[in-house]
């Protein structure tokens, strides 16, 4: 038989996993327009070894050929057109309908609508395929397999490889489908390699090859092989088989398979002879010819328009057919958004603060007026002062931030503070109008007593220092104005007893809410985790059920998936992050200086970068739990170090180093340098905000494709 007549050739292949082999020096030889069915057990390298068939794993050693072709090569048809593929689950996107996934398929193969749909009807005849706006996620076990099977058929491949395609399938439909690769094998000289763990079902194949422990221990027709061993079931052949290997008396090298047809004439003497190759040696000038010229030209380019639209489809019905998916992305940035406008960094309210007050009857002075509490003497600058406690407290204590309670005894106010009733103690001495009046006369021969008795006296719980250091400003500057009012009142000039340093704000305010800082940095940090969180769990999902690799045997890149998922996502990116910057700026109207386009540029280029993370992380990580890990791990020290919380200023000068390179503290600076600055692209930080997001990005999908590369 001349080596064109061959479909497939697999000669002395050997593949590892880490220091395990899984396929050991393996020969097999499928011809053309055979039904070959391949029997094994489970993890004996069957599911390994049609991988490397399709192209969708690296050999060690050893030589492959396909149609004419080594898989992988440019031109070769494989992963491509020239291959139907049928996994043993089923590798659908759950969201298409049955319909969706027949013209999925057809176009990653190139085929036109029209092809796709004829197509179609046959295959709904053939298969009995639930109805076409059926969802598959709504199919049951046996239909998804059906439509599974109908996708490896659309495209009348040259080569069909079906992994357990009658597992769950009504007996009748089975025969029928027997009957279909009979009469296409026949007719149209297509070959077939087929798993199924239904032994006895293999009877109907054309050449069946017995799979153990990475070795394949014979391949011939079902009755040579009976005959050979002179048994009824391929399931005594197969145990006879393998306790002859486990014995040791088959070939350690599977460079010499067994071969039935010598063991029919010698089969008495077969434990004592050594059995030879039934697979030839390829040549080196073996190429494909006229015969095995494939139907439909394989599209090898970079991009492929079809399986770009096809490829965005899947994503765009994925997202908008899953009501859920749509809830959690299109509203979680809003929910959260909002969670931080009205929890952090606001101004705090109603803090407790202990009053005792032994300059009044009454802590709150209900009866006291302002009028008299500040006198000047005429022709002496200096003020006569009355009962200025009752004036701080009653006209200058009113800041919703403290919530004045009233105390007779200092004992009592500073035990409540001990046990958290109130967090500080304000008192103020029995003569403190007295002695402020004196201070102010005797300035530095001022006695220690006067001193003592014209300070107020604060005690500030600071177990909680946010707390303590926020009442201790606010303290601070309520003192201030009441020092103003009293100036004014005396008629002394204007800043008298004034601190001699004048603070000029060039930007923002001194009263500026803390929470006006952390916007910029918690929307780009939602944006970029968003983004990976999003990425990383569609990409393992897919690859989780099998879509991904189908896809990539129907001929589809991994640049190509890549690009889909990036761009589709993308889209949404645009969307979450012009839902921030309409809910901050627009709706709440928070001060900006900007140009909004800009501010919004900078957010959703963080949220690309953040998708090609997630990217990276999809292809390193198995599962999603692993992932979200990952994600989860990263998340918390990028918060930490990035300037969200504290500026990055506050670091040692090697953590500032590492902080700058991550991917989002220079955009988290440049984005607060438009809000707050106004400054535009043409500044150099806002530049290298924008630079950082593309650069990260690049390297995140780079480092995917080498790792996708090594991952073969």
């Amino acid at each position: 038989m001349k080596m064109h007549d061959y479909s497939v050739l697999v000669q002395d292949v050997v593949k590892n996993y880490g220091k395990t082999q899984i396929l050991k020096k393996l020969c097999m030889k499928v011809e053309t327009g055979q039904i070959y069915g391949l029997l094994g057990s489970s993890g004996c390298g069957k599911t390994t070894l049609l991988s490397a068939i399709v192209g969708r794993r690296k050999i060690e050693s050893g030589e492959i050929w396909v149609l004419g072709g080594k898989p992988g090569d440019p031109g070769s048809g494989i992963p491509g057109p020239k291959v139907g593929y049928m996994p043993q689950e089923t590798a659908l996107v759950r969201e298409f309908t049955v319909k969706d996934a027949i013209y999925y398929f057809g176009r990653i193969f190139n085929m036109t609508e029209k092809a796709i749909e004829e197509r179609y009807k046959t295959l709904d005849e053939l298969l009995n395929l639930p109805p076409e706006n059926r969802y598959l996620k709504d199919c049951s076990g046996g239909q998804q397999r059906r439509v599974s099977f109908a996708v490896a058929l659309v495209h009348q491949p040259k080569l069909l490889i079906l992994d357990e395609p009658t597992v769950g399938i009504d007996p009748l439909l089975r025969e029928r489908i027997w009957s279909y690769l009979f009469e296409v094998t026949k007719k149209e000289k297509i070959s077939v390699i087929i798993t199924t763990h239904y032994i006895e079902e293999c009877r109907q194949a054309d050449k069946i090859g017995l799979m153990r422990d990475g070795r394949l221990l014979t391949e011939d027709s079902p009755d040579n092989l009976l005959a050979t061993f002179n048994t009824q079931t391929l399931e005594e052949v197969f145990l006879i088989l393998s306790q002859r290997q486990e014995a040791g008396q088959l070939p350690l090298s599977n460079e010499t398979t067994v071969n039935s047809s010598r063991l029919n004439e010698t089969n008495e003497q077969y434990e004592s002879t050594s059995v030879m190759s039934s697979v030839q040696s390829i040549p080196e000038g073996y190429k494909s010819t006229d015969m095995l010229t494939k139907k439909l030209k394989p599209n090898i380019s970079i991009i492929g328009k079809r399986r770009m639209r096809a490829l965005l489809d899947k994503n765009a019905k994925q997202f908008y057919r899953n009501t859920l998916s749509i809830s959690f992305l299109l509203a979680m940035p809003i929910l959260q958004l909002l969670l931080l406008l009205y929890s952090v960094g606001l101004e705090m309210r109603y803090i407790p603060i202990g009053i005792v007050n032994d300059e009044s009857m009454s802590a709150f002075c209900p009866d006291f007026s302002i009028i008299g509490s500040a006198e000047p003497e005429k022709d002496v600058l200096s003020c006569h002062f009355h009962n200025l406690s009752c004036r701080f407290l009653k006209y200058h204590l009113t800041d919703p931030m403290i919530t004045k309670v009233e105390y007779h005894s200092l004992k009592e106010a500073t035990e409540d503070a001990m046990h958290g009733k109130v967090y500080g103690v304000m008192h103020f001495a029995q003569n403190f109008s007295e002695a402020l009046e004196l201070r102010g006369e005797d300035g530095r021969d001022a006695s220690n007593e006067t001193l003592e008795f014209s300070t107020i006296k604060v005690r500030l719980d600071m177990s909680n220092q946010q707390v303590g250091i926020s009442v201790q400003n606010k303290l601070r500057n309520l003192y201030m104005d009441f020092h103003e009012s009293l100036s004014a009142d005396c008629n002394y000039p204007k800043g008298y007893g004034a601190v001699p340093v004048q603070m000029n704000y060039e930007y923002g305010s001194r009263d500026e809410d803390y929470q006006v800082f952390m916007i910029p940095g918690n929307m780009i940090t939602m944006m970029f985790f968003f983004g990976a969180t999003m990425t990383s769990q569609i990409m393992i999902s897919e690859k989780h059920d099998g879509i991904w690799d189908r896809s990539i045997v129907a001929g589809v890149t991994s640049f190509e998936l890549i690009a889909s998922h990036l761009s589709f996502q993308g889209v949404i990116a645009l969307f979450q992050s012009f839902e921030m910057i309409a809910l901050v700026y627009i709706v709440y109207q928070y001060e900006y200086f900007g140009n909004i386009f800009l501010m919004y540029a900078i957010l959703a280029m963080q949220g690309v970068c953040g998708m090609a993370f997630g990217l990276f992380i999809s292809v390193i990580c198995s599962n999603i739990t692993m992932a979200n890990n990952a994600t989860m791990g990263f998340y918390l020290p990028m918060i930490i170090v990035s300037g969200v919380l504290w500026p990055i200023q506050g670091m040692p000068e090697g953590l500032q180093i590492l902080a700058k390179i991550l991917p989002s503290a220079i955009p988290i600076e440049s984005l607060n340098t438009v809000v707050k600055k106004g400054l535009s692209i043409d500044s150099w930080i806002v530049a290298c905000g924008l630079g950082q997001s593309i650069l990260w990005t690049i390297v995140f999908v780079t480092l995917s494709l080498i790792f996708l590369r090594r991952q073969r």
